[in-house]
């Protein structure tokens, strides 16, 4: 099997004309004019709608602007161009395109997109532009550097039966999104232009999405991966205050980013790759070769948008009424080790010895393991190496994540853990990083997994509506540190447990790998 690769995992989403059903043209009205959209089975779907102005040339690395207003009634049936990135797109990855897809025919037509410097467009999926829905708005995964919100246009199955509205947004990524440029010229000192992005389409669902059938005093952000980790700094953003209600994390429990001098340092070897000296004459330079020459950007704490640090030491208090949903899945790096065929046959030996290649203190290996195969004694050892692996890094980061929310108290948090096995790669892969995302969604590859589906779509819509994840026949507790509730989700049957793989997580605690995954 062909793996994928983090930056292909991050490669976006997208689409043009919806394939397989019956589709009708609806029309609804937005702030800078009107937008034709399809209705197929009941879901009204509209693509590609601005909510900022051309982000290329002068505007780089400037705040978003306001769309320009338009006459006549824009299309809206296909989608918008997605940040420039590297190649790839999940939706068509050998991989798990199909997982991702859930199998729907037209995965290969919804999955076709451009690459532009303007990429500020976002997708409303509706079952009426009527009512008051509570609203699920996707920001995307791909690390900061990748990705777009084309899952949303393949979820009308989730629009559908939970009734809720449902967003995604495109915005600057990689070195467009995540250049600091303000200790090098005051003209860029409100830095971090990709989370400003999400802040713009965030007003502009504050200000839209009611004729959409939208609720805009009742708008949930979701994110797996570097989407949570998106919404982890949106938290600690003063433009975000107030533009949503509630929050869930998959994956993406990053608590810390960076400061203003590393972000100054990282910009100041892009222009010396570039030959260059002043920064606007970076304003000049090919997009293509602004990608090139750029790596591993991410949020700075740039002391306007983002004053101080997001979640260290402390949850931000500026979003502490939010409720949240925090997790990760069982396997998060097997997906990213298929190039690594030697960790998918292990003995226990071979165990030991990577467990320590991995820095933990040889003297408590084999305390570790021993705990491990008391707690999972039908896995195998290279079972055991991606969930030792996991804990150690998600699940460490997750757990401590709920803990800080807890703190200030104003706020319920929801932890949970995915465990189920999928086929993917004839099973190889596991829970993999990102395998809940999918059938959250309602997009079921596998029949098996129908159930579990409806599970994780009806929690994530019921939090949506009231703040609670619970449904029927499927209570969640709110998580505190007495009892350390957590939903277990899996295919042979979820439920929550208290405290889970409690003295792992005792010992773990001390040896963290320090990985977001």
């Amino acid at each position: 099997m062909t793996s994928i690769t983090r930056r292909a995992l991050c490669a976006s989403i997208p689409a043009i004309h919806l394939a397989g059903a019956a589709s009708s043209p609806v029309v609804a009205e937005t702030s800078y004019g009107k937008v034709r959209g399809t209705t197929t089975g009941g879901v009204h779907i509209f693509r590609g709608i601005p909510y900022g102005g051309p982000t290329e040339g002068a505007a780089r690395w400037l705040p978003p602007s306001k769309p320009a207003q338009w006459t006549g009634v824009r299309d809206g049936i296909a989608n918008g161009p997605r940040c420039v990135q590297g190649p790839g797109n999940i939706f068509l990855s050998p991989t798990i395109g199909e997982y991702f897809g859930g199998g729907r025919p037209d995965r290969v037509e919804l999955a076709q997109q451009t690459d532009s410097e303007n990429c500020l467009v976002l997708n409303v999926l509706t079952n009426s532009l009527r009512g008051k829905r509570a609203v699920m708005v996707y920001i995307h995964g791909g690390g900061f550097t990748g990705g777009s919100s084309l899952l949303t246009v393949f979820a009308d199955r989730h629009v559908r039966e939970q009734d809720v509205v449902l967003v995604g947004i495109n915005h600057r990524l990689n070195v467009f999104g995540y250049t600091y440029l303000g200790g090098l010229d005051p003209k860029f000192a409100a830095g971090n232009p990709g989370q400003l992005d999400l802040v713009a389409a965030l007003e502009w669902v504050r200000d839209n999405i009611a004729r959409f059938g939208g609720d805009p005093r009742n708008v949930t952000i979701f994110g797996e991966s570097g989407g949570g980790a998106k919404i982890n700094a949106l938290m600690a953003m003063p433009a975000a205050k107030g533009l949503f209600h509630k929050a869930c994390v998959q994956s993406g429990s990053m608590l810390k980013i960076g400061d203003a001098e590393s972000g100054t340092k990282s910009a100041r070897e892009m222009m010396s790759k570039l030959g260059l000296s002043k920064p606007e004459e970076l304003l000049r330079v090919p997009a293509a070769d602004l990608f090139k020459a750029a790596s591993g950007p991410g949020p700075v704490v740039d002391g306007r948008t983002i004053p101080s640090q997001t979640w260290d030491p402390t949850a931000p208090a500026l979003s502490a009424e939010i409720p949240m949903i925090i997790g990760n899945c069982k396997d998060e790096s097997s997906l990213f080790s298929l190039r690594n065929p030697a960790l998918y046959e292990l003995d226990h030996a071979g165990l030991r010895a990577e467990l320590v290649k991995a820095r933990i203190p040889e003297d408590k290996v084999d305390a570790l393991l021993a705990l491990y195969r008391r707690d999972h004694p039908k896995e195998s050892p290279s079972d055991l190496w991606f969930r030792i692996s996991t804990d150690r890094g998600a699940r460490v980061n997750a757990v401590r994540q709920a803990d800080l929310k807890l703190d200030p108290g104003k706020a319920n948090v929801f932890l949970y853990y995915y465990q189920w096995n999928t086929p993917c790669v004839d099973g190889k892969i596991r829970a993999f990083h990102t395998a809940d995302l999918p059938l959250t969604m309602r997009l079921v590859r596998y029949p098996e997994s129908e159930a579990l589906s409806k599970q994780l779509s009806g929690a994530w819509a019921a939090f949506a509506k009231s703040g609670n994840p619970s449904q029927k026949g499927l209570a969640w507790p709110a998580y505190t540190t007495a009892q350390r509730a957590t939903m277990i989700f899996d295919g042979q049957g979820s439920g929550a447990v208290n405290d889970p793989d409690r003295d792992e997580r005792i010992m773990l605690t001390e040896m963290p790998s320090g990985s977001l995954l």
